[in-house]
């Protein structure tokens, strides 16, 4: 019963045998190999430039996306409505509509004008600033590519910058209209409240999360008035003693309490 099957085998076998002996070839040999790969070397550098440059320009394209704080700054910009920018100018605009303009105004008693409105427009607009800052906000602000608390910080100089803004243009005003006004004296009066409260308002932001740092903030501004009132006793003691220089002082703390909240929220969990 085998024998048929072994007969077409054997005859498989020999009709192959002649084209499968035309096949066999040498062993290969490391200098065959060795010309092999010195062939087909101009091959590879080719390749491996492409790769290089491939590399390069994938670089170049995350290195232009990579995030930045001008970036970020123009994206919270827009977060703000346009009736936020709308009530902060008709704020400023009766300010400057109430100014006296006469040749004897005082400038201390603008200064303390100054001295109530710009922080209360600050501390205004901060509470408005993170009026939607909950849970949820934390969480979809904690996969941007910044660090969560410099989103934070970039509110506050937001809205610190709308104010000095606001007081500088206010400051050359009153220099325009009332003849011999004081224009640096005036401008340390209000400037100095204005950076130590946000200076405060942000370190404390950044160590205790932003109810604190508001209390704390309204706390100051409130102790701050009471304490430059022309008739407090406190202002006639420093009258004597330089009153300059506690607004420059303060003036410096506020500029070094921003600076090392800034420094601070690098890498800095979202505060509760």
């Amino acid at each position: 019963m085998n024998a048929p099957k072994d007969n077409e085998i054997k005859q498989l076998e020999d009709e192959l045998r002649q084209p499968l002996s035309q096949l066999m070839v040498k062993p290969v040999s490391s200098m065959d190999t060795s010309m092999l790969i010195k062939a087909l070397q101009p091959a590879f550098d080719t390749l491996k430039e492409s790769a290089e440059e491939e590399r390069f320009a994938r670089r170049e394209t995350i290195r232009s996306r990579h995030p930045s704080l001008l970036r970020l700054l123009r994206s919270q910009l827009s977060s703000y409505s346009r009736m936020y920018w709308l009530a902060s100018l008709f704020v400023f605009g009766m300010l400057l509509y109430l100014l006296p303009t006469d040749n004897h105004t005082s400038y201390i008693s603008v200064g303390d004008t100054f001295s109530f409105v710009l922080p209360a427009l600050l501390l205004a607009s901060l509470a408005y600033s993170f009026r939607t800052w909950n849970k949820e906000m934390r969480i979809i602000e904690s996969i941007t590519p910044y660090p969560p608390a410099l989103l934070l910080i970039v509110r506050i100089m937001i809205v610190i910058g709308l104010n000095l803004v606001f007081g500088i243009t206010g400051s050359i005003y009153m220099n325009v209209q009332v003849e011999a006004f004081p224009l640096l004296p005036f401008m340390l009066q209000w400037l100095s409240i204005l950076l130590l409260l946000s200076g405060v308002t942000a370190y404390v932001l950044m160590w205790k999360g932003f109810k604190a740092a508001f209390s704390c903030s309204i706390i100051l501004w409130i102790s701050w008035l009471g304490m430059t009132q022309v008739d407090s006793p406190i202002r006639e003691m420093a009258d004597h003693r330089n009153w300059t220089s506690l607004q420059g002082t303060a003036l410096a703390a506020g500029l070094l309490l921003l600076a090392l909240a800034y420094r601070r929220t690098f890498g800095m969990k979202l505060l509760p």
